[in-house]
């Protein structure tokens, strides 16, 4: 389904997320890829760009640098990338440069250097230039990926169909959806990928005449930023990776486990709901029950929604209720969205289902949700057809059964995918100093299970856990937020494991 960038700090929650990496397993009924070739990495230091800073907004310094779709073939034609600074405000004690990627794919990063003085601690911002750049394909990339202009044709239709009917349905939206990026972006959707992602971090690293980087990652930031490592583990000064991915997987397995993420905090709320008694239950009615019911009656008789929108029907509800089980901050707006829905009123969870996709009050969406199908189908490992997602139902019902169908629903996207997948590279970082590897037990989007695995795979990387139940804890848990700071700094190291 989707999943978050760094949303601690009540940011918006993005739908999506799956690096894709390995082969799935063949009992899916898929036939597994061979493992991508790395890139062409004397290709890649053949391309040189300069940067010409200038001020911008808030103290900052902004620029562009310009790579190209293909390094191997640049004529092709090139993606110019927005950069935004925050220089050390010690600049007498400066450190060197921090690069920074809130997660997506698709999630625009530029805000989060103009943030740095909210998510970051001040040792952080008195001693390293802070950067973020938008990933080719992204934000205000140039070009970037564009799909539809609304996504109320296809994730507003019923993400688990009831007959044939709703079934050529779902299955139609998807193709339409799909067909709609390769007529919009199509001419350098194939240049997308999160090693070629990589690969321009190392462009704009020797721009800034910087010998190594640290890096901070948080979502699918920790796959970029492993590709990265993996890469160029020479220029790796510190490398902290939050809420970490599992690169293990293949692409219908990584999603299955996310699916099983996302039902464990759903179960998280409703099993604190049972205890305060939550405001959409009657009286003698367990949550779960309650849940059921109301999201039966949606699937049975929608709500209509005003202006023309569509109503809030079990699609749209999965969809909101999606996007606030990032973290238990989140939960009241999920009770009382389903405390309205049940009498009668949808448009909260219409509301969640907008913020979901980031609908402004003009209708229109950004193009996030755009890039992330960009990005993630090209990133898997293996070709999958509608026949073979569909098939997936029974498994999903028995891991999710109450969040599930969403990634059914997002799957079949990729299954219309034009462009062949391109993933299966394989994450293994020889750097000088550990990186750091940071989970939580509560995490939907990123179970701790794959953060465990993406440790294993570096080969050499320190794991911290943190009890909170959300996607992301630095800056949330102080323990984490210590443990990041004084390795970013000092580059210290520490236990293989360390539980706050």
């Amino acid at each position: 389904m989707v999943q978050a960038t760094f949303d601690h700090m009540d940011r918006r929650v993005w739908l999506g997320i799956l690096p894709i990496v390995t082969a799935v397993a063949c009992s899916d009924g898929v036939t597994p890829e061979t493992a991508s070739e790395p890139p062409n990495i004397a290709a890649v230091r053949d391309w040189s760009t300069t940067l010409q800073w200038e001020d911008c907004a808030g103290g900052l310094e902004c620029t562009t640098f310009e790579v190209p779709y293909d390094y191997e073939n640049p004529s092709i034609g090139t993606f110019i990338l927005p950069v935004t600074r925050h220089l050390a405000s010690q600049q007498n004690e400066r450190i060197g440069t921090l690069f920074i990627n809130p997660g997506g794919p698709g999630a625009a990063a530029l805000d989060y250097v103009a943030y740095a003085n909210q998510i970051f601690s001040k040792s952080i911002i008195d001693r390293f230039d802070i950067i973020a750049w938008d990933p080719r394909g992204v934000g205000q990339s140039d070009p970037h990926i564009d799909c539809v202009d609304n996504m109320d044709d296809y994730f507003g239709l019923d993400p688990s169909p009831d007959d044939a009917t709703e079934t050529n349905q779902l299955v139609a939206g998807a193709g339409v959806f799909a067909s709609a990026c390769m007529t919009r972006s199509g001419d350098f959707l194939p240049y997308v990928s999160t090693v070629d992602a990589a690969s321009d971090i190392d462009v704009l690293r020797r721009a800034l005449n910087e010998d190594k980087i640290s890096y901070l990652g948080f979502s699918y930031g920790t796959h970029l930023g492993a590709t990265w490592a993996t890469l160029f583990p020479e220029t790796v000064r510190a490398a902290v990776l939050d809420a970490a991915v599992d690169p293990t997987k293949g692409y219908v397995n990584n999603l299955l486990l996310q699916a099983g993420g996302f039902e464990s905090s759903l179960d998280a709320f409703l099993t604190k709901c049972d205890e305060t008694q939550c405001s959409f239950m009657k009286v003698g009615e367990s949550a779960k029950d309650a849940f059921d019911r109301i999201l039966l009656s949606l699937d049975q008789n929608p709500i209509s929604n005003d202006g023309g929108r569509v109503a809030t029907n079990q699609g749209v509800a999965q969809t909101g209720i999606a996007g606030v089980l990032y973290g238990d901050y989140q939960w009241p707006q999920l009770e009382s969205a389903l405390s309205a829905a049940d009498l009668g009123d949808g448009q909260p969870l219409l509301i969640l289902f907008d913020e979901y996709f980031g609908r402004d009050s003009s209708g229109l969406t950004d193009d996030s949700l755009d890039a992330y199908f960009g990005i993630s189908c090209i990133d898997r490992d293996e070709q999958i057809t509608p026949d073979q997602v569909l098939n997936l139902k029974s498994r999903l019902q028995d891991i999710a059964p109450r969040v599930g169908a969403g990634w059914i629903q997002e799957m079949l996207i990729c299954a219309n995918w034009d462009i062949a997948p391109s993933g299966g590279f394989e994450v293994s970082a020889d750097t000088e100093n550990r990186i750091v590897v940071v989970g939580s037990t509560g995490d939907a989007a990123t179970p701790l299970e794959g953060t465990r695995n993406m440790v294993t795979a570096l080969g050499r990387a320190r794991l911290v856990i943190s009890p909170l139940e959300q996607h992301t804890t630095y800056g949330s848990d102080q323990c984490v937020t210590e443990i990041v700071d004084d390795y970013l700094l000092n580059l210290s190291d520490g236990p293989n494991i360390i539980t706050c």
